[in-house]
């Protein structure tokens, strides 16, 4: 029983990870065909999490945010 559900879990486990990352992918293979000299860089998806406050204030208030730090040169603000 268990020889029988083995090779079928695999391969659902596998049809799983794939479709879990398709678009990382479908990125992969458009931006390896750039570096061959084929393509074109509008194909090339640029999908992802917005990384940076989206409204003024949004960021950290503290001077501790990414260009803020006194380690990067910023201010240090005290508290």
């Amino acid at each position: 029983m268990i020889r029988k559900a083995l090779p079928i879990l695999v391969s659902v486990g596998v049809t799983l990870l794939l479709t879990s990352q398709w678009s990382d992918i479908k990125r992969y293979v458009r931006i390896k065909q750039l570096s061959m000299g084929q393509g074109h860089p509008e194909n090339v998806p640029a999908e992802g999490r917005k990384a940076y406050p989206q409204r003024p204030g949004g960021g950290a208030a503290d001077g501790t945010g990414d260009f803020g730090s006194a380690s990067r040169g910023g201010p240090a603000l005290a508290g």
